[in-house]
Order: structure tokens, then sequence, then C-alpha cells
């Protein structure tokens, strides 16, 4: 039986609480990605930065500070301000039926994959995909 360790991404592009909004902005710009999960020294997930939390809180800083100061802002804010700290982890022992299940039943972009406490991986319903493509 398959596993989430047999599908998950290893070749993480992660931050730290105390990186800038703009430094995540570039990020998920550059590589791509919607989803960046927060780690401290140790490799701890701390939580995850999603494109949905970035621009609500980037919504947040145009408010109060309009369009022109949002640069400014984003590279004087940490991550720790905008990013979800109550995020679920799966392990990557878990069986893919049941990772793919959670997914249908939730609408999750990503999870992290935490194994003693550090994260290994991450895992996305594109994942998921993916796999179905390799098997037509």
């Amino acid at each position: 039986m398959q596993t989430v360790a047999d599908l998950m991404i290893t070749n993480l592009v992660t931050l730290k609480e105390s990186d800038s909004l703009a430094t995540a902005k570039a990020l998920m710009s550059e590589k791509n990605i919607r989803n960046l999960p927060v780690i401290d020294d140790d490799g701890h997930c701390l939580g995850m930065l999603t494109q949905r939390e970035y621009l609500k809180h980037a919504f947040y800083l145009v408010s109060q500070f309009g369009t022109q100061q949002l640069h400014k802002k984003e590279e004087q804010t940490p991550v720790r301000n905008a990013m979800n700290k109550d995020t679920l982890s799966i392990d990557p022992s878990m069986t893919l039926k049941t990772a793919a299940e959670f997914f249908i039943e939730n609408k999750y972009g990503s999870l992290p994959v935490v194994e003693n406490g550090k994260l290994v991986g991450i895992l996305s319903p594109v994942d998921f995909v993916k796999l179905a493509h390799s098997m037509l």
C-alpha cells in the first residue's frame, strides 16, 4: 500500500517566522507556489503561509497605509503576522487513500508532512493529479 512518503514533495521551499511578507511574495512568484511552510531553526513546522493568507494581510496593509506604502510595509511585516499557526499536518506513513479522503472532504491546498515534529515534506491535491496522470 502506498503512503504519503511515496508521493510527498521533499525539495521544499520554506520560510522562517522572521522573514518578511515581501520575501514570501517573491518566493511564491519565483517558484510558482501558493503554500509555504514556516519552520524554526530546528526544522519544526510552525505553520503555513498560504497565498490566501498573504493576500488577506496585503489587503489589510493597503487599507491601513494605502497602495503606495504596500511594498514598504510588506518588507517590514514578518511572516509570523500573517501565517496560519493552526495548521493540520500528516505523517509520512499515512496511506495515500486516507490522505486523498482528507483532501476530498476538506478544502486544503496542501498539508505539511511532519515526522518526529520536523517538517519532512508537503503534500497537495496536485500531487494526486500527477499520480493519476502517470497512471493513465
